[in-house]
């Protein structure tokens, strides 16, 4: 199984245009936190309960920087 591999930091930054908390689209109850880029394509999706597991947030600014750090690079 090959190793996954992240955008770095800085490059994510001038990808990635936004990050919406949403449902998810098949699975009723289940949000996810879906990530476009800057023009306005979804480019992949988190789901939110585990990324709010691995980070201690207090506002959503806190979520999508966390987010910013975890871009694969198969998404750009």
């Amino acid at each position: 199984m090959e190793k996954m591999r992240f955008v770095p930091y800085e490059e994510a930054k001038k990808i990635i245009s936004d990050i919406v908390e949403m449902e998810h689209p098949t699975e009723d109850g289940k949000r996810i936190f879906n990530v476009y880029d800057q023009a306005g394509k979804p480019i992949c999706w988190f789901d939110a309960e585990e990324v709010e597991a691995e980070v201690d947030a207090r506002e959503f600014e806190d979520i999508k920087e966390h987010i910013l750090h975890l871009i694969p690079d198969w998404a750009t």
